[in-house]
């Protein structure tokens, strides 16, 4: 099965997303890692810290990432060329395929969801030790509940698999319509539903983030 890569990058100093520079050379990464993939990548700028953003893609396995693709040399001369302009903060693999995440599948998705003002909640939970099942049993009882109030696409979740120091983590992406449908939903959920679920966690990041036209 394929995994899902996510990586978080911070734009350096005096660099902002509208700077010609960094948009022509990330538009080239992600063309260098759909031609070596054959599968689809995307950028998303983060909401909460808007000098972030995402790198999300697929690969066959995390060896092929890890082992053929980043020490190679096309690889290596886009981190060159990138070096001044932004840092990777970390990455990390999943164990979920593009097909089960509320990604755009074409192109014509793609910028649907460019132009419609798509919101995706990226939730990255920290399990506590020996709760990876009973989170995931909360998972299955109250994702549909939610799923009941997303209508910009099916949620999706998926594991980690290169774990730190063994601690399990998930993460949750739920795809708002927009930021009102999401502001609604906050304002209006009812979080007795998940009144067991800090037990099991020993934290929770929540940010958002927005599919870039790169």
């Amino acid at each position: 099965m394929p995994v899902t890569e996510i990586a978080l990058c911070r734009m350096s100093a005096d660099v902002t997303m509208d700077d010609p520079e960094l948009r022509s050379k990330l538009a080239h990464a992600r063309a260098v890692m759909e031609n070596f993939t054959q599968r689809q990548f995307y950028l998303l700028q983060q909401v909460e810290d808007p000098t972030c953003f995402y790198i999300i893609g697929e690969w066959d396995s995390v060896d092929q990432h890890v082992n053929e693709f980043i020490p190679g040399s096309e690889n290596q001369a886009i981190l060159e060329s990138l070096k001044d302009l932004m840092t990777l903060e970390w990455l990390l693999h999943l164990d979920v395929p593009h097909a089960d995440l509320p990604l755009p599948k074409t192109d014509a998705e793609r910028e649907k969801i460019i132009h419609g003002g798509m919101l995706l909640c990226i939730m990255r939970t920290f399990i506590a030790a020996g709760k990876k099942d009973r989170y995931q049993d909360i998972l299955e009882v109250n994702n549909p509940i939610m799923q009941q109030h997303v209508t910009g696409g099916k949620i999706g979740n998926g594991w980690r698999i290169d774990k730190w120091l063994d601690k399990d983590e998930s993460f949750l992406f739920i795809p708002w319509e927009s930021s009102e449908q999401y502001l609604e939903f906050k304002a209006s959920w009812n979080l007795s539903s998940f009144a067991d679920f800090q037990q099991y966690v020993n934290g929770v990041e929540f940010k958002h983030a927005r599919i870039l036209d790169i």
